[in-house]
């Protein structure tokens, strides 16, 4: 079953869409990747859609068994799984954290977008105030600066995350992108979001050269603030790097 995109949206012309598991489909992913929304970093955690194209070899999709899962899949719609995030136990309005699809794709794919825009609609219309975080490395366009700058209730927070990573077998998707993305979304004078620079992951000897420092200064001259972090070092993802050629048997990677 596949559900179209979000009316209005499109790609080079083209409609989108996040195809829709069935029940069946769904009941064979891990248990993690079957839980829509989830306790993570003080707040919940929104993930109804789940699998990325960009490889990067640290992602947490390791630790959900999804690595392998690169096309963007829902499962459930929009709207539902914005149900289950409000009428989660542990949601409170006004004040719960939440982070809106932050687990396992990137919430500005093509694909994905009509999706990370129709949920925060949503939150929005019920007349929330909720801080909401929306982490990406992909390309963004002045009209998701006209989208968010809509939103009259939630406080919104873009991090994008730049790493500075030249190698190839780490991080595929060129970093470039997300500090292109931050230099847009932060220009405008007057926006109803907050822009963050997510430098992540900060591996010595990788990315902390004088280099790396001060063009990541440069940037978060940009931004209204900076959050910076390591390489999270699952076991999961400690097999695939040594699976790869990317780290020992005793060793964490050292490039």
């Amino acid at each position: 079953m596949k559900r179209p995109c979000i009316p209005g949206d499109r790609e080079a012309g083209v409609s989108t869409f996040v195809p829709l598991l069935d029940t069946e489909q769904a009941q064979r992913l891990p248990a993690g990747a079957r839980e829509v929304v989830e306790y993570r970093k003080s707040g919940l955690s929104l993930n109804h859609i789940q699998g990325c194209p960009l490889d990067c070899a640290y992602c947490i999709r390791h630790t959900y068994g999804l690595w392998d899962q690169r096309q963007p899949r829902a499962l459930l719609p929009d709207a539902e799984a914005v149900e289950l995030l409000v009428s989660h136990r542990y949601f409170r309005a006004h004040v719960t954290p939440v982070q809106v699809l932050n687990r396992a794709t990137d919430p500005f794919l093509p694909a994905v977008r009509p999706h990370t825009l129709a949920v925060l609609a949503d939150l929005d219309g019920r007349g929330l105030r909720n801080h909401v975080l929306v982490i990406t490395r992909h390309q963004m366009k002045p009209s998701d600066a006209d989208r968010l700058n809509q939103l009259a209730n939630l406080k919104v927070t873009l991090l994008f995350t730049h790493s500075g990573i030249d190698d190839k077998r780490i991080e595929p998707y060129p970093s470039q992108v997300a500090a292109d993305s931050l230099k847009l979304m932060s220009a405008p004078g007057h926006r109803r979001y907050r822009t963050i620079l997510y430098w992540r992951p900060l591996v010595p000897g990788l990315n902390d050269s004088d280099e790396h420092l001060a063009r990541a200064y440069t940037l978060s001259r940009l931004a209204d603030a900076t959050v910076f972090t390591g390489l999270f070092y699952r076991d999961q993802i400690a097999r695939y790097y040594r699976a790869s050629g990317k780290a020992t048997a005793s060793s964490p990677p050292t490039w």
